[in-house]
């Protein structure tokens, strides 16, 4: 992964954190004028990161292919799996 491909991740998954910590702290931010726009751009940040993810996963070498799928398919059902993906993995050299 490159060093933008990590800066994006990690503010992604701040913006992502941050998102859901306003819509539950500051119940104004539920209003549709609010809402929508940023949970369109949330939706934008979330395509990004998937793509970097998997572009990830996808051109790195596991000790066998089974690892790999392990991690596309966990990723897909359970989207947080990410913030334990990029330390183990994602974040170190290829």
């Amino acid at each position: 992964m490159s060093s933008a491909e990590k800066i994006f991740s990690v503010l992604a998954i701040c913006y992502i954190t941050g998102l859901s910590a306003l819509l539950v702290l500051l119940p104004s931010a539920r209003e549709l004028n609010y809402l929508l726009p940023l949970s369109l751009l949330g939706v934008g940040v979330n395509v990004g990161l998937l793509y970097v993810v998997f572009k990830d996963i996808f051109s790195r070498s596991f000790s066998s292919s089974g690892v790999k799928y392990f991690w596309v398919i966990i990723i897909f059902i359970f989207l947080p799996a990410i913030i334990i993906y990029l330390p183990r993995h994602g974040f170190r050299k290829r």
